[in-house]
């Protein structure tokens, strides 16, 4: 199965989530292929790959042609392989725009090599550039992190809107798997307030298990270890796995052709 881990800004976790989503299924035995689209390689710096060995990566596969077997990389956490980011994304929308089906492009790359893991999870940059679209065109689901602030709620709806789109335009299969609550920090007295929002407005579409604050979480990156490798009784460690079973479980309603929370992937509100 492969997800995409969307969101429209940064700053929420999802670099966080995605690594490790996968790194959790990863330890429990599934092989587990990570695809990192954002143009920072936030992704492939916390799992160990320094800056100056980015190549091959997916910016080389998708722009000129590297085999995506040649950009295929083990990790230091078993079970976990990774496809690196480098700068050269950043210019991805004006090379990518040149091709055809410049929007499908990665679902072609994909379909050679995807099959092979159980699971595949693609990091995407923020907001909807073209290369989140195409980890969108070729997703069979997507998960949104979202922080409960203000502005990090503000802009669900219209990508929700847009995941719809694509949809109905290039990904037929394409399933909403939910909303993952991340750094939660009931500190705040404006957290409570809008958990309870997101949960009234979304229901089931939003993840049971949330992800509190969590210095350990911070802390793994620059360790370059999956937070299971650095802290595995953290309580960040700990939420992750509940995450990844709650995950597991959503992808058996996705695997029978349905939508976790009914039919369309907008809340039609």
């Amino acid at each position: 199965m492969i997800t995409a881990v969307v969101s429209r800004k940064g700053g929420v976790g999802k670099t966080t989530t995605a690594v490790c989503m996968a790194a959790a299924l990863a330890e429990a035995g599934r092989r587990v292929l990570l695809v990192d689209l954002d143009s920072q390689a936030s992704a492939s710096l916390s799992l160990g790959v320094p800056r100056a060995a980015l190549a091959p990566s997916i910016a080389d596969v998708l722009m000129w042609g590297t085999p995506l077997r040649e950009a295929i990389r083990p990790t230091a956490a078993p079970g976990l392989d990774l496809v690196t980011a480098s700068a050269d994304l950043g210019s991805a929308d004006l090379e990518l725009g040149t091709y055809r089906e410049r929007e499908t492009r990665l679902a072609a790359v994909l379909d050679r090599v995807g099959r092979e893991y159980e699971f595949v999870f693609l990091d995407c940059p923020p907001g909807l550039p073209l290369l989140a679209i195409n980890a969108l065109a070729a997703a069979d689901a997507f998960v949104v992190p979202v922080s409960p602030h203000f502005l990090a709620l503000t802009g669900i709806d219209s990508l929700l809107a847009a995941a719809e789109r694509i949809r109905a335009h290039h990904n037929r299969r394409l399933a909403f798997a939910g909303l993952v609550l991340t750094l939660v920090d009931y500190r705040s007295n404006e957290t409570r307030k809008n958990v309870d929002l997101l949960r009234q407005r979304y229901g089931e579409r939003v993840f049971a298990v949330e992800v509190r604050v969590n210095i350990r979480l911070a802390e793994a990156p620059a360790a370059a270890q999956t937070i299971f490798q650095y802290d595995s009784s953290a309580p960040g460690a700990e939420a992750y796995r509940l995450v990844a079973e709650e995950f597991l479980l959503r992808t058996v309603v996705i695997r029978q052709g349905e939508e976790v929370a009914g039919a369309p992937i907008t809340t039609g509100v």
